[in-house]
């Protein structure tokens, strides 16, 4: 695949001309970011990126322990997480996948089922206007905690059962005020 140097802006046009507007968002914000980096998994023909892997080194809720003796489950945490983002053929007007490769617990991250790792982040709601790079800096800030919905009404929790625990546990502890640099 060739460096992203090597296009011409004007010579793109339509959706070739927004994948690469979307890649050159994304290597510009992260590309001397020891917290976040990026592989293309795959380019359409034009060689231009439509799959793509984030690798997160953030301190995040990575699942929960069993129940201790006061029936409280702790959270377990992890540094390292993998998100692919894969755009479909509609893109932009199509709505990009977000998915974790690995586990993340966030009420905002689905956990359980069948859809496990789809990562809501309300893509409806903001339309075509709002660059992948931005939804990369929004799971940032899932992961570190800083954002997320756990009560059940609209925008919803994408999994229910993290975003009960959310509140009836995590809260309550102040288990969601975590260091990054521990």
């Amino acid at each position: 695949m060739s460096g992203i140097d090597s296009y011409d802006e004007k010579n793109l046009s339509g959706r070739s001309y927004r994948l690469f507007k979307e890649w050159k968002a994304i290597d510009k914000r992260f590309k001397n970011d020891d917290k976040v980096e990026y592989i293309i998994r795959k380019p359409n023909g034009d060689n231009l990126p439509v799959e793509y892997d984030i690798f997160f080194h953030i301190k995040s809720i990575t699942g929960v322990r069993e129940k201790n003796a006061n029936g409280l489950q702790e959270p377990i945490f992890g540094n390292e997480h993998v998100m692919r983002i894969k755009l479909p053929n509609s893109f932009p007007a199509g709505r990009p996948e977000f998915k974790f490769k690995t586990d993340v617990w966030h009420p905002n991250i689905r956990y359980f089922g069948d859809f496990k790792g789809n990562v809501c982040l309300n893509i409806t709601d903001h339309g075509t206007f709002v660059s992948l790079a931005d939804y990369i800096d929004r799971v940032i800030e899932y992961l570190k905690y800083e954002d997320y919905f756990a009560i059940n009404e609209y925008p919803y929790p994408e999994d229910l059962e993290v975003a009960e625990w959310v509140i009836k546990q995590a809260e309550p502890n102040n288990w969601l005020k975590f260091k990054q640099d521990q």
